[in-house]
């Protein structure tokens, strides 16, 4: 139990890091297929339908800017997490597993929070701007 929570405690960062390079290279397949895999309880807010995720390829100066800021997002607060589990495991040496434990529910808030603030605020966002446009 003890490997399982380590391993999650630095894989969730690096998931955050790698979600946010992908949002860099544009690769929106496989950026929804590693949310709706890690981020089950996004099921919550998205609804349980099966119909596609819109992209927006229409402007692609406004894709652009947006994907950047998605990427900036996920990689700062990957690296955030990402460190501050590091600290706080080095600092603790005594008691890693209760650290882990400890540490493991504030990083799963983190990456919901990020989900949707990615997923729903800033693309919904985007979204209303297009349609003025």
């Amino acid at each position: 139990m003890n490997i399982l929570i380590s391993t999650c405690n630095i894989g969730i960062p690096v998931l955050m890091i790698f979600i946010g390079i992908l949002y860099k290279c544009n690769l929106y397949k496989k950026i929804d297929r590693t949310l709706d895999l890690i981020v089950p309880i996004a099921t919550f807010f998205t609804g349980f339908s099966e119909r596609d995720r819109e992209h927006l390829y229409k402007n692609a100066n406004n894709l652009a800017s947006v994907n950047r800021k998605c990427s900036l997002i996920w990689s700062i607060s990957g690296v955030c997490t990402l460190l501050l589990t590091i600290i706080s495991l080095i600092l603790n040496k005594s008691d890693i597993y209760n650290t882990s434990v400890i540490l493991l529910e504030p990083e799963l808030l983190i990456l919901v929070i990020v989900f949707i603030t990615v997923e729903y605020i800033l693309k919904r966002n985007f979204y209303k701007k297009i349609q003025q446009s």
